[in-house]
């Protein structure tokens, strides 16, 4: 094998020891950390609190107060207020140039603190230090993005029309008010960022809802928030459980607007009942992505590279590939390969060097991987690699081994997103029976062709039903380009990452003036 496909590796862990300013934030004195309202830390009236744990070694992180019902309207008067003014000018009144001071203040807190948020990634996590640098980094790329679409963008009136004789009309654009962000575990500190920066920089204020699993990046933001300078209920923090927590948010009238990432399931209960009050929503709700190998791809080449995107964050990633079809002439030689990509991987705790395999998140995620696993081969999947739990010595993390499973056209042993190191090989005879099996999937959120024939490869890419589509690469995210769903991946929106992303945040109104009659 080439050495050039030998340098085909998994995303790896250099050794990591968390500094004594993240142990700091997370002993808090003594006490459970307290969600973020109004500026101050709150301890919660329900007198219930949860455990942040180490994925990798099961030790207790920190314990967070849980937020109920009295902390999320408490939280959303404040932003209300906040947002409004009271007494003072309003967030939505602030000049775009102020927040944009206020949100390079805090990019450059964040940057101060950085090794507390790659513990934050790397611990509360379980990424490897190598994904996890990259997440930290998209912390300025977002907010440098937003801040040249918020100065681009204008807010308020827009150009008037004359409608009728002696009746003339414009649109008046304006942030939402109140908007909430529902993040999950797999990519804390880059989702939040994805929603924090282009709801602030449009004028609204925010609350954040970490997942339970991780809710560390988000509480120690919201710290810096208070030392960067933003006004108190601008940014609000509510740690605690979807079905408490989240699903509060989702109650609360006074929430205007709502971006949410997870499960579909989740997404379509939470759209639900943000119909019985009128508050708008948009969603991204994971996928199982799917990669076409043609027939004249290199398939040990492809095959790592394919490796490499189904074990991104150990495969905890929405839109990374899980399902493969590759051509009949190339199938056997590419699973060879895929399979010694996948049972090489280094299975270890992830803050120690060299590991590309580290334990998934909570014994949740273990129990559903462990019986996907075992349903694959139930119909009729023929195991490659059948997976199962591993052991990592001195670690009582939930560790599980990579799966990899040959199927065939019509034999569907991968219905469901399967959060792992996990997928399918099917042959196929041609590139529109590949294609007809991609797209039979009801999510729809990243799919790859790979190919030497680039041409063909686009007119491919361009036929998948799915909200990102790539040639000869995957799990691609770019600032200008929309990253969303379609199918039961996606909602309303424009995704994130893109120009329309930030008018995702701002409504539009058409007034109408004539003059008075008589």
């Amino acid at each position: 094998m080439a050495t050039a496909t030998k340098d085909i590796q998994a995303y790896t862990a250099a050794a990591f020891t968390p500094p004594q300013k993240f142990s700091q934030f997370c002993q808090n004195g003594g006490k459970p950390l307290g969600g973020i309202i109004d500026g101050k830390s709150v301890p919660g009236s329900m007198n219930a609190t949860f455990e942040s744990t180490d994925p990798g070694s099961q030790e207790i992180l920190a314990r967070i107060c849980e937020m109920g019902e009295a902390e999320v309207s408490m939280a959303v008067d404040a932003a209300t207020k906040a947002f409004h003014g009271d007494g003072v000018q309003g967030w939505k009144s602030v000049d775009v140039e102020e927040r944009i001071e206020l949100v390079n203040k805090l990019v450059e807190l964040c940057e101060r603190d950085r090794d507390v948020f790659l513990a934050c990634e790397i611990l509360d996590g379980g990424k490897v230090s190598e994904l996890a640098e990259g997440d930290f980094g998209q912390i300025r790329a977002c907010a440098e993005y937003f801040v040249d679409i918020a100065r681009k963008i204008p807010m308020g009136d827009g150009p008037s029309m004359q409608v009728s004789p002696g009746v003339e009309g414009f649109t008046y654009r304006e942030p939402w008010g109140v908007v909430a962000g529902i993040i999950p575990w797999n990519y804390p500190i880059v989702l939040t960022s994805w929603f924090m920066f282009p709801a602030l920089l449009s004028g609204n204020t925010i609350l954040i809802k970490p997942a339970e699993d991780t809710p560390l990046s988000a509480l120690y933001i919201g710290k810096l928030a208070e030392e960067a300078g933003f006004p108190p209920g601008v940014i609000n923090v509510l740690p605690g459980r979807g079905e408490i927590t989240g699903q509060c948010i989702a109650e609360n009238p006074g929430v205007r607007y709502i971006s949410f990432t997870g499960s579909p399931g989740v997404g379509q209960a939470i759209l639900r009942t943000c119909d019985r009050h009128g508050t708008r929503m948009k969603r991204e709700m994971g996928g199982n992505g799917s990669a076409i190998v043609l027939g004249d791809a290199d398939p040990e080449v492809v095959a790592r590279m394919v490796g490499k995107y189904t074990n991104q964050h150990f495969g905890q990633t929405c839109c990374t590939i899980h399902r493969v079809f590759v051509d009949n002439k190339i199938a056997d030689d590419f699973i060879d390969a895929q399979r010694e990509f996948m049972e090489n991987l280094k299975i270890g705790y992830q803050a120690d060097a060299g590991t590309q395999l580290g334990a998934v998140v909570n014994t949740t995620q273990k129990r559903r991987i462990l019986q996907a696993q075992k349903e694959a081969g139930w119909r009729g999947g023929q195991a490659i690699l059948a997976g199962g739990v591993a052991e990592v010595s001195g670690k009582q993390g939930n560790y599980i081994k990579p799966a990899l499973y040959k199927t065939a056209p019509g034999v569907d042993c991968n219905p469901q997103e399967v959060f792992h190191t996990f997928a399918t090989i099917c042959p196929v005879s041609s590139a529109e029976e590949a294609l007809q099996l991609a797209n039979s999937s009801p999510y729809g959120l990243g799919a790859s062709v790979w190919t030497k024939d680039i041409e063909k490869g686009i007119a491919l890419a361009k036929q998948f039903r799915d909200g990102t589509c790539q040639v000869n690469c995957h799990n691609s995210i770019a600032y200008g380009l929309p990253y969303g769903g379609q199918g039961i991946s996606g909602g309303p929106g424009a995704g994130v990452n893109c120009e329309e992303t930030f008018l995702d945040y701002t409504q539009v109104k058409a007034v109408y003036v004539a003059e008075y009659p008589g």
